[in-house]
């Protein structure tokens, strides 16, 4: 926040810097192309200026969860922010967030922040993270940034996951239900928000970075067993289950998805190299048959 009350924030993660500003009253933020696919904007970009906007209102408590419903496509241009208080507590908070593009609505979230006195050090052990591989040891995943150049911000290592897009379009989604890939910044990413920044703006990174990580791939879970089909994510639901950290090194996120009908559901964790789960995930897509070949 300025001098003069107004609001100016900015969260630098590995896929770029996340920028809100205005008042407590109207918030904007600018989606450039660059953060869309194909003309529409990445879903985990626009939850997490979602969150940046909310935690405007929090002070030093950390997010602790966040539900996004993505109504409409957000395209290039400005997005803007109503941002409600629905609690105000002395440990706790909850905001209710609205993105709107020309009036319309594209996104609304609720938001939870909490105290750090609230939070435990660190989150459940994952009961097989001893028999992954190490991230060292698993093969690159260098056609994702392909699809989104912005996604080349992300090092991306296999464990379960298609080494090129034209095995993930054939043989990878002629069966199975999960994936499993090590996630981190990849080198030279160019910058950190953690240098100079307080530990309030450095948990928020991880946060904010966690949600683009699920969003990228919690759908391809959904798709394995699903050859041809095409899937549009309706929402995202995230809990954080530790006090957060930098955003760096790998993590390990596993997920899984089935399909009942014409809607698929998700669940990913995201586990780090210490091997606790650091955050879990919920997500609903929209199938359309044969909309993928």
């Amino acid at each position: 926040m300025t001098a003069s009350g107004d609001i100016d924030t900015i969260v630098a993660t590995a896929l770029g810097e996340l920028r809100v500003r205005g008042s407590s009253a109207r918030l904007t933020a600018e989606l450039s192309a660059y953060h869309c696919l194909d003309g529409r904007g990445f879903g985990g970009w626009t939850a997490a200026l979602a969150g940046l906007a909310a935690s405007c209102l929090a002070a030093d408590k950390h997010l602790r969860s966040l539900q996004t419903i993505f109504s409409r496509g957000a395209v290039p241009g400005e997005l803007t922010f109503e941002v409600t208080t629905l609690v105000e507590g002395r440990t706790a908070s909850a905001y209710r967030v609205t993105a709107y593009q020309t009036d319309q609505p594209v996104l609304a979230a609720l938001a939870w922040f909490t105290a750090p006195s609230l939070l435990a050090p660190t989150g459940l052990p994952s009961p097989d993270f001893a028999t992954q591989p190490t991230p060292e040891s698993c093969p690159r995943v260098d056609w994702i940034a392909k699809i989104g150049e912005f996604l080349g911000g992300f090092e991306i290592r296999a464990v379960d996951y298609a080494l090129s897009q034209a095995e993930f379009e054939g043989p990878f989604r002629d069966g199975g239900d999960g994936v499993a890939l090590w996630v981190g910044a990849a080198a030279g990413w160019g910058g950190s928000a953690e240098t100079g920044a307080s530990a309030v703006v450095s948990g928020l990174a991880e946060r904010l970075t966690d949600l683009m990580m699920f969003d990228a791939f919690l759908m391809d879970a959904a798709l394995r067993g699903r050859p041809g089909d095409g899937m549009l994510t309706l929402d995202l639901t995230t809990e954080w289950h530790a006090t957060p950290g930098p955003a760096t090194g790998m993590t390990l996120l596993q997920a899984t998805g089935h399909t009942h009908g014409l809607v698929a559901s998700t669940h990913g964790t995201l586990t780090s190299l210490s091997g606790h789960i650091r955050a879990t995930a919920t997500s609903q897509c929209r199938v359309y048959p044969g909309a993928g070949r």
